[in-house]
């Protein structure tokens, strides 16, 4: 069990969860994280070929960026809608990952790096602890989750939300962008098109199972992941038939979901309640 938890994709989950944390804490829907997961690995695996492993990881942050501020100029300048920009963005970087990986990278091989068991424990719990600081330790962790609680009485306040919520874009895409490069560079070694699409909806699943707290995803995160990993193993030792194999990662998460809104754990976790909410600044109370 500990060898089906301690690996790289683990370790890149946790950071696209915990990435995906940090832009919902801020009150914005990251429905397009799929897609910034799917350009992301494109990026670093072309950026690799061309520039080595240390530019290839500037590169995608950059691009990741670039990304945050495009979604951004969307939701708080347009005051388009969360999920239609989610969704719009996600076709739309699912179309710019496959010509940048075909054409650019054609399908070439590359070196993969493979890190010893103790760093990737280290970074996932390194990295957790920071979020989970940044979150609940500092002042803007707190703004970003004013952000996202209430963003009128935020800016009653004197926080800028749109600010905020482009600091947080900022933040979360990064860390997206490093879980996705971790994901090629350690984990596959390879990139085929469309690579990394789907776990941008599983990491949202797993953030929203934990209620958006680092810790707590970082637990759920890593049993969904020995599950996810294990599957097959699993079948081959029980039996068990492969359809309900299949399914018992999901079938996880949503147990833990039940569990946590059916206890006292819910009333200690403080839900972003204006998730997805349009918020405009000249807007008053009647």
């Amino acid at each position: 069990m500990i060898e089906g938890i301690l690996n790289v994709f683990m370790l890149s989950m946790a950071f696209i969860v915990l990435g995906d944390i940090i832009v919902e804490r801020s009150g914005i829907v990251n429905l397009s994280i799929d897609g910034v997961i799917t350009l992301a690995i494109a990026i670093s695996y072309v950026s690799v070929l061309r520039f080595g492993f240390t530019y290839a990881l500037i590169v995608t942050l950059l691009i990741a960026v670039v990304v945050a501020l495009i979604v951004s100029f969307f939701i708080n300048i347009l005051h388009a809608s969360h999920v239609l920009t989610g969704l719009s963005m996600n076709i739309a970087l699912y179309g710019v990952s496959a010509t940048i990986g075909i054409g650019l990278g054609g399908g070439k091989a590359m070196r993969q790096i493979t890190p010893p068991s103790i760093y990737i424990v280290l970074c996932t719990i390194l990295a957790t602890f920071a979020v989970w600081y940044l979150l609940y330790r500092t002042k803007l962790g707190t703004v970003i989750r004013a952000c996202g609680f209430n963003p009128r009485a935020s800016e009653t306040l004197g926080i800028r939300v749109w600010r905020i919520r482009v600091i947080a874009l900022s933040i979360g895409y990064s860390l997206i962008a490093i879980g996705s490069y971790m994901y090629t560079t350690m984990y596959r070694g390879a990139w085929l098109p469309y690579s990394g699409m789907g776990y941008g909806f599983l990491a949202l699943a797993l953030a929203m199972a934990s209620s958006w707290h680092p810790i707590l995803a970082l637990l759920i995160t890593a049993l969904f992941v020995y599950f996810y990993t294990s599957i097959y193993a699993l079948q081959l030792i029980y039996g068990v038939p492969a359809a309900v194999i299949n399914m018992l990662p999901f079938i996880v998460s949503i147990v833990i979901v039940i569990l946590i809104q059916a206890t006292p754990i819910k009333k200690k976790l403080a839900i972003p309640r204006s998730l997805g909410e349009i918020y405009f600044k000249e807007e008053r109370a009647a």
